[in-house]
């Protein structure tokens, strides 16, 4: 999947190899009970438990793995995956039933953090399909069939997703009967659930932070995570508006946002200010060392873009060769943080005579939008890295259009750096290397990370063993159980 919301169900469906740790973040097993690395630390040998089923009954294999991972670097596919697996694998064989070995194309120091927990699909079922026809299949929509300790039963679109318990579960029979996701677009009234016990999980829009940890029939988390919110521009000269294309204009609008503003007023200070790309939990965070920093300072952006020729019109409104400073923001609809986001966007914008229209979609079709049609001049929306700070899916050249590289960003020199990182198994060095990488980006300015919140969450008290982490709540799922409230 290509976004976190629906990563939630599919990492319940679906095994991948290893899990990751959430104190430790380091890789543990799941599908491979072992693993071992060669010499030259490009070849990754897996032991496949014995006696893993899918939910149809069918055993697991190590050529399913194959399959797998062959799907997920075919970009006929749709995933976003491609370009980055690409880009570090040369192939994957199955040589026996319980053994898969990935040959790597180099040395890369974050391939079992980062590549090696995607879900296992069967063969049996998918290996006749068109990996065009995947996204649309059957299994992916309506019937999916993975390993993970609970089962597919029911989606009513929009409304909710059931599961059950898989009885031959690999790691023990779960706990729950089902687990049901809920799809509730009102965060207000998602909240209410919470406090009513209609719902027993939720994470909950910050403006909630103080009337929720006053409540006793559900325990408050607030805690740090690999997630962000970010917004970029169309760089592809052929897809999105000349406007962007010089990088004043990008800068520009940077400085010209009230970031500290934001989280004071659309996160409740429950928020990080990014300086960089690098997520504050991890080791390769030094918001320190960013050169360019972008502070709010509506003065510059106003400097900046007199200096690309923009003036400003009598209407209030900057122009150029008759071209007014005007574009449309994409986004997702239903989601109060990204309302708030716009607004003030908007109004700050306004202010230094540009104009800016968002346009807000089902949370499917913006997407689609973004990962397909690229049909956008402007968009925000969140997102989360893995625990390696490899940020190649997103930053790197060849991660468009099979990757997060949304914009067509490239830069020879970005690519080199991250290359060398991935290459490089000695922490400091890496470090280094993600410091320059961070700061050739931010000059280049194709999209701006503005904040690190805090994710916050409500787990009912009849729920046990439900942790939420920076990580994932699903790891120990099948552990999850419920009291009788009493």
């Amino acid at each position: 999947m290509s976004d976190t919301a629906s990563s939630r169900i599919t990492n319940l469906v679906f095994d991948g190899l290893v899990d990751i740790d959430p104190d430790t973040l380091e890789p543990v097993p799941n599908l491979a009970e072992s693993w071992t690395v060669s010499d030259d630390s490009t070849v990754f040998t897996f032991t496949i438990k014995n006696g893993v089923t899918f939910h149809d009954g069918q055993p697991l294999t190590a050529a399913d793995v194959k399959f797998t991972y062959d799907l997920l670097m075919n970009p006929d596919s749709g995933t976003p995956r491609a370009g980055a697996l690409n880009a570090i694998v040369e192939s994957v064989e199955a040589p026996a039933d319980t053994t898969v070995v990935f040959t790597l194309k180099d040395v890369n120091a974050g391939f079992l953090v980062s590549e090696l927990s995607y879900g296992i699909v069967p063969k049996h079922i998918l290996g006749d399909l068109n990996p065009v026809d995947l996204p649309t299949s059957e299994f992916t929509t309506t019937s999916p069939i993975g390993s993970g300790p609970f089962k597919f039963q029911e989606f009513r679109t929009g409304e909710l997703v059931t599961l059950v318990a898989n009885p031959d579960y690999h790691r023990g029979a779960p706990a729950l009967e089902s687990y049901i996701r809920k799809f509730v677009k009102d965060p207000t009234a998602l909240f209410q659930q919470l406090k009513t016990g209609e719902v027993d999980f939720a994470a909950f829009d910050p403006s909630f932070y103080e009337e929720a940890i006053a409540q006793d029939n559900f325990t408050t988390f607030a805690y740090n995570t690999f997630s962000f919110t970010f917004f970029g521009y169309n760089l592809d000269p052929e897809k999105g508006s000349p406007i962007f294309q010089d990088v004043k204009v990008r800068q520009a609008l940077f400085h010209a946002i009230d970031r500290p503003g934001i989280i004071k007023t659309v996160r409740n200070g429950l928020s990080t200010l990014a300086y960089g790309t690098m997520p504050i939990l991890s080791w390769a965070y030094q918001p320190d060392q960013i050169t360019s920093r972008y502070e709010y300072d509506p003065d510059k952006a106003g400097q900046l873009l007199d200096e690309a020729g923009w003036v400003m019109g009598a209407d209030g409104i900057r122009e150029k060769d008759g071209q007014k400073l005007s574009f449309t923001v994409n986004a997702q609809s239903g989601s109060k943080i990204i309302d708030g986001f716009l607004a003030v966007f908007q109004e700050n914008w306004k202010q230094i005579g540009v104009e800016m229209t968002p346009s807000q979609e089902e949370f499917s079709q913006f997407i689609t939008r973004l990962t397909k049609t690229f049909d956008f001049e402007v968009f925000i929306v969140g997102f989360s890295w893995d625990t390696d700070p490899d940020q190649r899916s997103m930053w790197h050249s060849s991660s468009y259009p099979s990757g997060f590289n949304l914009f067509k960003y490239s830069n020879p020199d970005v690519d080199q750096a991250i290359d060398d990182a991935a290459k490089t198994l000695d922490q400091e060095q890496r470090k280094e290397l993600y410091l320059q990488m961070q700061n050739l980006v931010l000059a280049d300015a194709p999209a701006l990370i503005t904040d690190f919140p805090k994710t916050l969450a409500g787990v009912n008290t009849r729920v046990k063993n439900l942790i939420p982490n920076e990580v994932t709540i699903t790891a120990n799922a099948h552990q999850w159980y419920v009291t009788d409230g009493s």
